[in-house]
């Protein structure tokens, strides 16, 4: 499959301070590879950096060392002119509807003014565009909504309403950074199954940054990849099925066994192995070891020195971990 973004040894370094700089790694050394028609998902807790990642991969942050490709062209590099060219291939969906919709413009507005700026369309053919992307994104009867405000809209039809949007540019890739953590629980399946949708019937790449163990198993468990992220670097990565059943790096095994479980006796008696510490160090551009190594029980002395790097254990799954490469 045809190449749409790679993320070649991305690291990111965020400074403070005038007279003294302090500095913060988030990102280490990432490397990525999302082909057309993909699904992945870069999954962790917060403050682990994957909205930094997702929004150098987005080009909206640039990285402090390595490369994002876009269609095997290095985005960085590029002229304004062939950069804005390609700026519509690739949206971005914000974590908040709330703020990343425009309150003072009327849903049709919100679709219909990109949709004629992005494809110099007539009247006609954008009222009837924008019909149908309205529908598209579950948004029905399209016409009840055109005069309407996103403040009348719920979590769920305002994230749909930023969905419609990131199409009117008929993307080849969307992110979306944390795409149900602001919508209700109940809404949560409908908008992974809407991002689903758009992968199998558009064959749009699909990259979803996620907290939510349960909503990663249902986006990428019959397709797909997820990356685990732990102190700005990927400590697991793999086919979502193999990653979800047998999962090797120590805070995999634990990110999954923390995650809300529905049957309430299986919960009662699941055992959640305790952790050395929960706080997450500061890590600089000096730091070294395995940034899980404070809290990990299976750590050695190698683990404090040296940073494990992804080694494949099988074709479709990553680890890094310097105990299981023993």
């Amino acid at each position: 499959m045809k190449q749409v973004i790679k993320i070649d040894h991305i690291s990111k370094i965020f400074s403070r301070g005038f007279f003294k700089k302090q500095h913060k790694l988030v990102l280490s050394d990432i490397n990525l590879e999302i082909s057309q028609g993909d699904r992945l998902v870069i999954v962790g807790e917060s403050g682990m950096g994957k909205t930094t990642l997702a929004r150098i991969m987005a080009n909206l942050e640039l990285p402090s060392e390595g490369e994002v490709l876009w269609f095997e062209k290095n985005i960085q590099k590029l002229r304004e002119k062939e950069k804005k060219l390609l700026r519509g291939k690739v949206q971005y969906i914000h974590q908040d509807p709330y703020a990343s919709l425009h309150p003072a413009k009327t849903i049709y507005k919100i679709i219909a003014d990109p949709l004629r700026n992005a494809q110099k369309i007539n009247r006609k053919e954008v009222y009837e565009k924008t019909k149908q992307l309205l529908e598209k994104v579950g948004l029905t009867p399209a016409e009840y909504f055109f005069n309407k405000y996103p403040h009348h809209l719920s979590g769920g039809g305002r994230q749909r309403l930023a969905i419609a949007r990131a199409l009117t540019t008929e993307p080849q890739v969307i992110i979306a950074d944390e795409p149900i953590s602001m919508i209700d629980m109940s809404l949560r399946a409908a908008i992974i199954k809407l991002f689903k949708d758009l992968n199998d019937l558009y064959g749009i790449a699909v990259i979803l940054v996620l907290h939510d163990i349960g909503a990663a198993k249902y986006f990428t468990y019959e397709k797909g990849e997820i990356a685990v992220l732990y102190g700005g670097k990927i400590v697991e990565k793999g086919k979502g099925r193999e990653v979800l059943t047998n999962p090797v790096h120590p805070y995999t095994k634990v990110l999954i066994n923390s995650s809300p479980i529905a049957d309430p006796e299986i919960a009662r008696n699941r055992v959640v192995e305790q952790l050395r510490s929960y706080e997450v160090p500061v890590r600089t551009p000096e730091s070294k070891g395995c940034p899980f190594a404070h809290a990990c029980n299976y750590y050695t002395e190698k683990c404090l020195e040296e940073d494990p790097q992804l080694i494949v254990i099988d074709s479709s799954h990553e680890v890094a971990c310097h105990v299981f490469s023993k």
